[in-house]
């Protein structure tokens, strides 16, 4: 099991961060290699996303379910599904929570807790590079949500 403790701060008030992060198709747009189709009956939604191991890039389907809790600005994310070529198998879930920035600096401090299990073939490639993929994903969400708030801001 790989668990994810993160905490990204954005220059945006909370109100500002929640409104972008309350969307699912404006966060998809802030993660590099991901794609979001339509929601289901359920509530659900198909989602896609490659993810870059080292020399290895793993294309992966999954049912995301997704609920929110607008008025304590927090949220879960359950996901499941597996790599294209089967050598994987993956279940997400997630919390997060948007609140005020403690100190000096205006803004929002975004808390991330989640827990990733990996089974099958490709898991002991997938665990290995976990860690590093995770920096590099939170780093490269965390700034394209600082752009997208900002503009929204500006809005």
């Amino acid at each position: 099991m790989i668990e994810v403790n993160e905490t990204i701060e954005v220059a945006s008030d909370p109100k500002t961060v929640w409104s972008l992060l309350s969307e699912p198709r404006a966060v998809v747009e802030c993660v590099a290699g991901a794609t979001l189709g339509e929601q289901q009956e359920d509530g659900s939604y198909d989602a896609a996303i490659t993810i870059k191991f080292g020399p290895a890039k793993v294309a992966f389907r999954a049912k995301v379910e997704i609920a929110y809790d607008h008025t304590s600005m927090s949220g879960k994310v359950i996901s499941r599904g597996k790599d294209k070529q089967g050598g994987a198998r993956f279940h997400t879930t997630m919390g997060f929570k948007v609140r005020d920035r403690e100190g000096e600096a205006a803004g929002s401090a975004i808390g991330i807790q989640a827990q990733v299990e990996i089974s099958g073939r490709l898991a002991s490639l997938i665990e290995t590079g976990a860690s590093m993929v995770v920096k590099r994903m939170t780093k490269e969400f965390s700034e394209q949500l600082a752009v997208r708030c900002a503009g929204v801001g500006a809005a």
